[in-house]
């Protein structure tokens, strides 16, 4: 999955907040889903770039994100359609009570779940 490890990147950023441990383990599985979904796409044929990892949070809300400056994503259905790692991100994304979505970048995707 990583051709080379000294091509790629992944930066966290975090605020000091807290979450309650059910939000945090779902965080943890959407955020594994999403890194891997990116480095699998995201970077084809030894392609160099970043993929940045977002969370803050205050008292009533809170937003996590995932975004690559890779290729991005198709805007033809056809080879945009999405897959099973889409599907669970989005379901879990439900179970927070949490909106999901998409966002292409130039360059990149960026993926968000947030919860106000």
């Amino acid at each position: 999955m990583i051709h080379d490890p000294e091509k790629l990147s992944i930066e966290v950023t975090v605020d000091d907040s807290a979450a309650k441990a059910n939000v945090s383990v779902s965080l943890g599985l959407i955020v594994t889903e999403l890194v891997i979904n990116a480095l699998k796409h995201a970077f084809p044929r030894d392609r160099s770039g970043k993929i940045v990892v977002d969370y803050r949070s205050d008292d009533t809300k809170w937003s996590m994100s995932v975004s690559d400056d890779g290729v991005g994503v198709s805007s033809d259905p056809k080879f945009s359609k999405p897959g099973l790692g889409t599907g669970i991100v989005d379901a879990m994304a439900k179970q927070l009570d949490a909106m999901f979505t998409t966002v292409a970048g130039n360059p990149g995707t960026k993926v968000s779940i947030t919860h106000s």
